[in-house]
């Protein structure tokens, strides 16, 4: 069973269709998600600040190492090769 698993994994990332998952996208995260969608790599990024998140929805960086237009072919490409989404809560707030 592992062995399958495994074998499937590495299939999808040969073929890059594996989803990369990015957790923060902040100046490591966003940058990070950039290249793996630049590669090919459908990336979905997480991030708990939702001003963050659409901005990355409108293709606006605010790294300063990535460019908008950079950003902006990723995010407004029709095959959608990275988007950002803000998780819920589950559970009570504090």
């Amino acid at each position: 069973m592992v062995t399958r698993m495994k074998h499937q994994l590495l299939t999808k990332i040969h073929d890059h269709s594996a989803t990369v998952a990015v957790i923060g996208l902040g100046y490591v995260g966003l940058p990070l998600a950039v290249a793996f969608a630049e590669k090919g790599f459908p990336v979905v990024g997480i991030e708990v600040d939702g001003r963050k998140v659409a901005a990355v929805q409108r293709g606006e960086s605010y790294v300063q190492d990535i460019p908008s237009e950079r950003l902006a072919a990723l995010t407004n490409d029709e095959r959608r090769t990275m988007e950002g989404h803000q998780p819920s809560t589950i559970g009570p707030r504090r």
